[in-house]
C-alpha cells in the first residue's frame, strides 16, 4: 500500500484535536453533529471498530471492516454502505489528517428514525461516522511498572464471539468500578465464573512458558492484536484455554492487549502481585516481537 500523506486541506484540522467524517463530509469537534432520532444515539443501536494507523498506514483495515460487518449480522444491521465504501471514508479521512500515527474509531449506526419506536424498520439508510485524532506513545510507566486490574463479575454473560456495539454499559460499569479501586481497568468474569477480557482489550497470561488466553466461546471479542499475535511466528507456545480468577492470581506474567495499546504488562490484581510484581520478561519479548512483526507488515 502507498504512503498516505497529509494533502493541503489537513491544515484546516491541525489545530483541532478531532478530525470527524460523517457520511463522507469532514467536520472538526466543534461542528461535528448528528441527529438527535440517530438509532445509535437513541439505543446504542450501532457497531463500531477502533484502529490505528503506523506512520499513516492503517493496521489491518480490511480486518477491521470484515469485522464491523460480522457485528452488524450479529445485530441483524443491514449495511446500506458496502466494505469499499466504508474502507475508502477511512483511506480519505487519513489523508485529511495532519498526524503520522491516528487513532480511528469506525461507527455505523442502523440510521435516523422516523419516530421513537423500536422498530428498525423506521430507520433510514445507515450513518456512518469516522472520529479520528492523534495516538501519543504508551506512558513509560507502562512498561516500568505495569497496570493494576480488578475482577468485574458480569451481570450478562453471553457465550462465543461478541459483536462490537454501541451497548457498552457493563464495560462503562466495569470500567468506572476500576477508576473506584484506583485500578487501571477490569478483568471481566462470565457467570461460568471463567475471565474473558479488559473493557476495551483482551487478557493474557503466560505459566511455566507458554501464553494462555481465554477463548471466544468464552464471551470474548477476538481482538485484532489477538488475532495477529497467534498468526506470528511463535516465539512461545499460545493456547485458548479458560481461565479461573486462581489462574490469573497465580500466573507469572499477564498482560493485555488492544489495537492502539499493543501489549501492556499487568503487575497487580486487586492485592495481588502477578509473578514478581514487575513487567514480566517474556511479555516485553513479546512486545518486541509484535512491534517487529507489525513493522514489517502494517498495512494489511
Amino acid at each position: 500500500m502507498t504512503l498516505i500523506y497529509p494533502n493541503i486541506f489537513s491544515i484546516l484540522f491541525i489545530m483541532s484535536k478531532f478530525l470527524i467524517n460523517i457520511n463522507g463530509e469532514h467536520f472538526d469537534e466543534s461542528s461535528a453533529k448528528i441527529s438527535v432520532f440517530d438509532r445509535g444515539f437513541l439505543f446504542g443501536d450501532s457497531v463500531y471498530e477502533s484502529t490505528r494507523t503506523f506512520n499513516r498506514h492503517p493496521f489491518r483495515l480490511s480486518l477491521h471492516i470484515e469485522r464491523l460487518f460480522a457485528s452488524a449480522l450479529k445485530i441483524q444491521l443491514n449495511p446500506t454502505l458496502s466494505k469499499e465504501e466504508i474502507a475508502t471514508q477511512v483511506l480519505k479521512t487519513i489523508e485529511q489528517s495532519p498526524h503520522q500515527d491516528i487513532f480511528m474509531r469506525i461507527i455505523l449506526t442502523r440510521g435516523n428514525n422516523s419516530d421513537l419506536g423500536l422498530d428498525p424498520e423506521l430507520s433510514s439508510a445507515n450513518n456512518l461516522i469516522i472520529i479520528t485524532k492523534e495516538i501519543s506513545p504508551n506512558p513509560e510507566w507502562w512498561l516500568s511498572h505495569g497496570l493494576s486490574m480488578i475482577f468485574y463479575q458480569k451481570q450478562n454473560s453471553p457465550s462465543g464471539s461478541l459483536p462490537k456495539s454501541g451497548n457498552y454499559q457493563e464495560n462503562i460499569m466495569a470500567h468506572k468500578a476500576a477508576l473506584s479501586q484506583k485500578a487501571y481497568d477490569a478483568i471481566m468474569v462470565n457467570g461460568q465464573g471463567f475471565a474473558t477480557e479488559g473493557t476495551t482489550s483482551n487478557i493474557w497470561i503466560i505459566k511455566n512458558g507458554v501464553v494462555y488466553t481465554p477463548p471466544l466461546i468464552d464471551g470474548v471479542l477476538e481482538g485484532l492484536t489477538r488475532k495477529t499475535i497467534f498468526e506470528m511466528p511463535r516465539v512461545y507456545p499460545i493456547q485458548e484455554k479458560s481461565l479461573t480468577r486462581q489462574d490469573i492470581l497465580e500466573a507469572d506474567e499477564c498482560f493485555i492487549t488492544s489495537t492502539t495499546r499493543n501489549l501492556v504488562p499487568v503487575t497487580k490484581v486487586e492485592s495481588t502481585p502477578i509473578g514478581n510484581g514487575k513487567p514480566g520478561v517474556n511479555t516485553l519479548e513479546l512486545l518486541k516481537s509484535y512491534l517487529q512483526f507489525v513493522g514489517q507488515k502494517a498495512v494489511f
